[in-house]
């Protein structure tokens, strides 16, 4: 992995920050570059079937995050007085249990500017909610898995 950070990306907008070195395993299925007429799409921007990502942590404390008793939500707005970095809150890193809502999966540089985006599987009857997301925490790992049907 060339970069030095992972930047999820949540449907609201909110984003986590994770270090490279937290990333115990990130596997991705076929990539297919996405391109358009309009430029919405950056280089580097891709959409997969399937996803599994695995990110370290320290302890139970590290998990335990809502969003309904934050004072600012996560990267939502520039200007942000609040980190999305887990070096700097390490509880936001329960965000990925809290709702199953993973959008994309950037790569980052060590000045947090993307290298690549991922677009991961969603499930379209839901767009709140993605059907096709599996998380699950335990003895110091969390694993998210995103696969289309």
């Amino acid at each position: 992995m060339k970069g030095k950070y992972i930047e999820i990306g949540f449907e609201n907008c909110e984003s986590i920050i994770i270090p490279i070195d937290r990333i115990k395993e990130l596997k991705y299925g076929n990539l297919e570059k996405l391109t358009d007429e309009k430029g919405f799409y950056e280089d580097n921007t891709y959409e997969t079937d399937y996803i599994l990502l695995s990110i370290s942590y320290n302890d139970e404390s590290e998990l335990q995050y809502n969003s309904l008793e934050q004072d600012e939500p996560l990267g939502m707005y520039i200007g942000n007085p609040m980190s999305n970095n887990v070096e700097d809150r390490p509880n936001i890193l329960g965000r990925i249990t809290e709702h199953n809502d993973i959008v994309t999966i950037d790569t980052l540089n060590e000045n947090q500017e993307r290298i690549k985006t991922v677009y991961v599987p969603w499930h379209e009857e839901d767009e709140y909610n993605n059907r096709l997301m599996s998380v699950k925490a335990n003895s110091g790992l969390l694993t998210i898995e995103i696969k289309s049907n």
